[in-house]
């Protein structure tokens, strides 16, 4: 074998390498004042962005003057520093700004190294906790009888749903007239090659005693957050992969995709 052909697998090896290495995490919103960061001890950046450069400058302005950020899984207030970058000449580059915060410890810091991201906001949400449990027995038969009622829409979706794993979601104390949102898993999506495992999850949402289908998100939700300021919550859903999977998805005006968050 010629020293070139032995060598190829570890010159190929060398320019993987830095390149994996040095990925670092990505939020982007198309929600101006939404944000993904690392959780305080850690301190590493995260490069925010949005679909334009103006929700990027109102937040490097936010962060470098000293204003507060709001965590949305829990409404704590932190400190955000966002980094601007520039080019070779000193211009401002404005695809991304170099976001951290600091704030309230996890009270799981000295228990664990696992680390933790969080969505903060510019703002202080109207509903910093929401009331998750076990749906009720009776929002259960009324959904599924929703979905009996027509089966050439829903046929596909009824044997893969979850009944035991249902949970319901709504802003604790909330009026008797109030949406409920309701999260029932689905059929487990794996791709061992891609290192990839996410369970779907179908989400549905009950006012008095009709039930609506928003439709599929992609992994367990994490928690849910106010990004509304209604009795919508946000979903921050998680899909196991070879690294860092998470989306936001908001209900208000239909189930859409409004953020991402990943890296390595």
């Amino acid at each position: 074998m010629t020293l070139p052909r032995l060598l190829a697998p570890f010159l190929a090896l060398a320019c993987t390498l830095p390149a994996f290495a040095g990925m670092e995490k990505e939020s982007h919103s198309t929600r101006s004042g939404l944000f993904f960061a690392m959780l305080t001890p850690d301190v590493e950046r995260v490069l925010a962005s949005f679909d334009s450069q103006v929700p990027l400058q109102q937040l490097a302005q936010h962060c470098n003057t000293g204003k507060a950020v709001f965590a949305l899984q829990a409404g704590a207030k932190y400190q955000c520093k966002a980094e601007v970058f520039k080019n070779a000449s000193g211009a401002e580059q404005w695809e991304s700004v170099g976001v951290t915060v600091q704030g309230p410890a996890r009270q799981s810091d000295r228990q664990s190294d696992r680390r933790e991201y969080g969505l903060f906001s510019l703002t202080p949400p109207a509903t910093p906790r929401w009331d998750v449990r076990k749906i009720e027995p009776e929002h259960r038969a009324g959904l599924q009888a929703y979905l009996q009622s027509d089966t050439r829409r829903f046929g596909w979706l009824q044997p893969q749903l979850r009944w035991e794993s249902a949970l319901s979601v709504r802003p604790p104390q909330a009026a008797a007239d109030a949406r409920t949102t309701l999260v029932v898993p689905g059929k487990v999506v794996r791709d061992t090659n891609a290192f990839y495992e996410a369970q779907r999850h179908h989400v549905f949402v009950r006012k008095q005693d009709a039930y609506v289908y928003m439709g599929e998100v992609p992994g367990a939700p994490a928690s849910y957050v106010d990004i509304d300021g209604n009795d919508l919550p946000g979903l921050v859903v998680s899909e196991g992969c070879d690294g860092w999977c998470i989306s936001l998805w908001g209900l208000t005006g239909g189930l859409r995709q409004v953020g991402t968050f990943g890296g390595h």
